[in-house]
């Protein structure tokens, strides 16, 4: 992994103000499970989607330590060639998945 600089977290707080947390990990990987397997492993703490830890959360196994904080907001795109047309069932995934990502990985901070 290449890095410019000291790695960050940015973060967003409840009134939307956003500040930038240096960190120096002992873990990094692009993989949230093996992060949240780490976490609960007591190596340290992960910024992770809700949705990735829920059950974890419930359970006790992980706890938030910033619950009004936010890491950044990700997105997912759907890149689909216009070249001969979009295809009935193309069209249809991606109204499908327009729907059910946002629910499936939305958090209640309950």
């Amino acid at each position: 992994m290449v890095l410019n600089g000291p790695p960050n977290w940015q973060l967003r707080g409840p009134d939307g103000e956003e500040i930038t947390m240096p960190i120096e990990p002992r873990f990094q990987s692009n993989n949230m499970v093996a992060l949240k397997e780490a976490a609960c492993a007591n190596l340290g703490i992960a910024a992770l989607p809700g949705y990735i830890c829920r059950s974890e959360l419930q359970s006790g196994a992980l706890q938030q330590l910033l619950p009004d904080w936010m890491a950044a907001d990700a997105r997912i795109s759907a890149l689909i060639p216009f070249r001969t047309g979009l295809l009935p069932a193309v069209r249809s995934l991606v109204d499908f998945l327009s729907v059910e990502i946002p629910v499936i990985t939305a958090f209640d901070r309950q």
